[in-house]
């Protein structure tokens, strides 16, 4: 699920901040596990300044993530981890609480 809240904007006309969580879809390529958010509904029109941070249930200490793609119309968070697979990352809730800071025009 991605959850964004559009009602707090920057100053006119053109600045805005979106934030909110993601978690439930993580997928896996190789070692890494990643999730993609749909910023659409942010209506950047350039690839905003993603921040990101995990939470979650189970034992993520010993790895990092980082912002790995951005765009204007999602971001994907990836992480390096050996021996965790998508299905455990959704399973455990894994969360991203994540910014994004751009400009609409």
């Amino acid at each position: 699920s991605s959850g964004i809240n559009a009602e707090y904007g920057g100053p006119e006309p053109c600045a805005r901040v979106c934030f909110g969580d993601s978690q439930g879809a993580w997928k896996k390529n190789g070692e890494y596990i990643y999730i993609d958010t749909d910023l659409t509904d942010c209506h950047f029109a350039s690839p905003p300044i993603v921040q990101a941070s995990l939470v979650n249930q189970g034992d993520y200490s010993r790895y990092s993530g980082y912002i790995g793609i951005q765009q204007p119309t999602f971001f994907r968070y990836e992480m390096y981890a050996p021996g965790v697979s998508a299905a455990k990352a959704n399973s455990d809730r894994y969360q991203i609480n994540w910014s994004a800071s751009g400009y609409t025009c």
